[in-house]
């Protein structure tokens, strides 16, 4: 990916709009020898170069063990539909490119949430994270782009 401005063919701007726009997010992770987990993120966000961040706060973080032991990770982000056929989004397969855990950067996230959110968010925070996008797929892949339907209406 390396900060195109195009993904598989298509624009990592209308990508980026869905995804920040979209605010509960399911991020897929599998430790050292592939054993899954899934968990429900609402702070996950894509830069205008196609990179994803996210805070982690919750001690002990299956998530954040897992991403130290295993650097690939799929989020997913969905509209439901009438049938499962219906639904649309994206699935979003990217690399872990980096975990901080001190220093300036993340002492800055957590002066910004101190300042939303107060001081018992901010210094729950345990890490940020950096995912670097590989691939994307629609919710239900019948060939087609993350955001054209899957089916004709009619």
């Amino acid at each position: 990916m390396n900060g195109v401005n195009e993904i598989n063919g298509f624009s990592v701007a209308t990508l980026a709009e869905f995804f920040n726009t979209h605010h509960d997010k399911l991020l897929c992770t599998a430790d050292k020898n592939g054993a899954p987990n899934i968990a429900l993120m609402g702070t996950p966000r894509m830069t205008a170069n196609g990179i994803i961040e996210l805070e982690l706060s919750d001690e002990p973080s299956i998530t954040l063990q897992n991403m130290r032991e295993n650097k690939e990770v799929v989020f997913m982000l969905y509209l439901s539909g009438q049938r499962a056929r219906d639904y649309s989004g994206a699935r979003i397969y990217a690399e872990v490119a980096e975990i901080i855990t001190s220093g300036e950067k993340l002492d800055k996230i957590r002066e910004g949430i101190r300042q939303r959110f107060g001081n018992e968010k901010a210094d729950g925070i345990k890490a940020t994270v950096n995912c670097r996008i590989k691939k994307v797929r629609p919710i239900v892949d019948r060939g087609q782009q993350w955001n054209e339907a899957a089916f004709e209406k009619g």
